[in-house]
């Protein structure tokens, strides 16, 4: 696409990068869709290879998501379940991601799924990264399905805008579609938490990727990042690294 200039120049404009979107009235319209969805991922996945590995997100966006994912028909002893992401808190504190996952995804029948904790009883995340990239890479990798979230600031999972800004390096590492390390422990000025974080390498392992964001200005924080290929936003990099375009389910 283009637009004419005052000396009939042509100014090429740059083209959004490539998403499929489906588009629902609500949240619970979403919730239940995307369910679905991954239920079938997930299916899929166990049919091919007798098991399936899928990695979610947290936050207060997935919730009724998650909620209703627990509720699919799956053969869920054959599934293993992981954090995205995790602030460095007990799993009983009201900010872990992984007590998110165990009161609304580990319930009936869903409870049989094999859970895969990026936290550890250790005093940092630094301090427990070599064992967690041990444990990632052996038993989680690959994956076969990601759902992403996404905030204002247009970061994905524990990878922000400020990436690197304590460490140089760390931002490359994360952001690398190709990297070799599957998780970084991360600090952001954005939260008060250390954390722990799944890389783009190892979010890109799975064939399946999903979006989940609702409201509008998360929205329009997305269609500009897909339209400016000199965006700096993590997510920004979801879009233009992923091997496959990926699925995008919002709502208003």
């Amino acid at each position: 696409m283009g637009a004419e200039t005052g000396a009939g120049l042509r100014v090429i404009e740059p083209m959004p990068l490539p998403m499929h979107a489906h588009e629902f009235a609500d949240g619970a319209e979403l919730a239940a869709a995307l369910a679905r969805a991954v239920a079938a991922d997930l299916r899929g996945a166990i049919a091919r290879r007798g098991s399936a590995r899928i990695a979610l997100s947290g936050g207060s966006t997935p919730r009724a998501f998650l909620t209703e994912l627990s509720k699919q028909t799956v053969d869920w002893p054959h599934v293993t379940v992981l954090p995205v992401d995790d602030r460095w808190v007990h799993p009983r504190h009201e900010r872990s991601n992984e007590r998110l996952l165990r009161e609304t995804l580990l319930q009936g029948a869903a409870a049989s799924a094999r859970f895969l904790p990026l936290y550890r009883p250790a005093p940092s995340p630094e301090a427990a990264l070599l064992p967690v990239l041990g444990r990632i890479a052996h038993e989680a990798l690959p994956l076969d399905v990601v759902v992403l979230g996404m905030g204002e600031d247009g970061h994905v999972a524990s990878l922000f805008p400020d990436l690197g800004a304590d460490r140089p390096g760390l931002r490359e590492i994360g952001l690398d579609p190709r990297g070799r390390a599957p998780a970084l422990a991360v600090r952001t000025a954005n939260a008060p938490e250390p954390r722990m974080t799944l890389t783009l390498s190892a979010i890109f392992t799975a064939p399946s990727l999903y979006l989940h964001i609702e409201g509008a200005k998360k929205r329009a924080v997305l269609d500009a990042a897909a339209m400016d290929p000199r965006s700096p936003l993590p997510v920004r990099a979801v879009l233009a690294g992923a091997p496959n375009p990926p699925e995008l389910y919002w709502c208003p």
